[in-house]
């Protein structure tokens, strides 16, 4: 429980991002979800109230199966409001100069919070249709392989960028859950590949990053996780994943103005291309 006295919303200084407004104050990171140019009038719109409604939900529900999930501390209206981390991200200490052990140490102790998020009982959250509820249609080599195995919590904002280091209680926490629904733990466990596949993004060149070993990664959920993951759904679901992703990118592109809608369309195209190329020597 948040014992410290609420600031007043309407006296933060918040910047706007893609899908919310965010604002420090006081050791509290504050959150509203954002449907508008004015962070006030979200904080009271009926839409953004049930989002963060949700999200205050599921990040209470993972911190409950694990204390390395981020807790939010209270809800008023649209505003999560978190305990403010102020260590650093996890993307910069993969890509920076840190050590080969260091970067194995953070990367265990993701695998390690996943594992555990897909021991907990999700009944009552929404079971996810692969058939329909995707963008890369499963093969029916792998709706056989999905048929009669055990179905865990899905994540889907389990991705690199979404861990920052909590000095005080010396660990690597994970915020910002977005969507949690009921399907298979090789759909979370390819997301996080993925994210780290793409960490170096467009400023990096259309050349993943690759400084970790897959197999490792593996045998680091396994240690801890409910069952072994099956090399044909990680595979699917590496291929689905980066769909999603070139559909959005796309989606996106098309909106710009006509002057630079040509030449990032062009980029676009090329760069999911190369990663699509680069995907196949990361095949299980």
């Amino acid at each position: 429980m948040d014992t410290q006295a609420p600031e007043r919303l309407d006296a933060l200084r918040f910047t706007r991002r893609k899908e919310s407004w965010v604002a420090a104050a006081h050791g509290r990171f504050y959150k509203i979800t954002r449907a508008s140019d004015d962070p006030l009038r979200d904080l009271d719109d009926p839409a953004c109230i049930a989002i963060a409604t949700r999200e205050y939900n599921d990040a209470c529900f993972l911190h409950a199966l694990d204390a390395a999930a981020c807790q939010p501390l209270r809800r008023d209206r649209a505003c999560i409001v978190y305990p403010y981390l102020d260590g650093p991200d996890l993307r910069p200490l993969l890509i920076g100069p840190a050590t080969p052990a260091q970067r194995g140490a953070a990367l265990r102790d993701a695998m390690r919070l996943l594992a555990c998020l897909h021991h907990g009982d999700a009944r009552g959250y929404p079971v996810k249709d692969y058939r329909r509820d995707g963008f890369l249609a499963p093969p029916p080599a792998v709706l056989a392989r999905m048929h009669g195995r055990t179905r865990t919590p899905v994540v889907t904002g389990f991705e690199a960028r979404n861990f920052r280091f909590d000095p005080l209680h010396d660990r690597w926490c994970f915020f910002d859950p977005h969507h949690v629904w009921v399907g298979h733990a090789e759909e979370d466990f390819a997301r996080f590949m993925i994210s780290l596949l793409m960490l170096r993004g467009r400023r990096g060149g259309p050349r993943p990053w690759t400084r970790f070993d897959r197999f490792r990664l593996r045998e680091a959920y396994e240690a801890h996780a409910p069952a072994r993951l099956d090399a044909t759904l990680l595979n699917y679901f590496l291929e689905e994943e980066l769909a999603m992703r070139r559909f959005h990118a796309v989606k996106l592109a098309r909106r710009l103005p006509a002057a630079s809608r040509l030449p990032v369309m062009a980029y676009t195209r090329f760069y999911y291309h190369r990663f699509q190329r680069a995907l196949a020597c990361q095949r299980f």
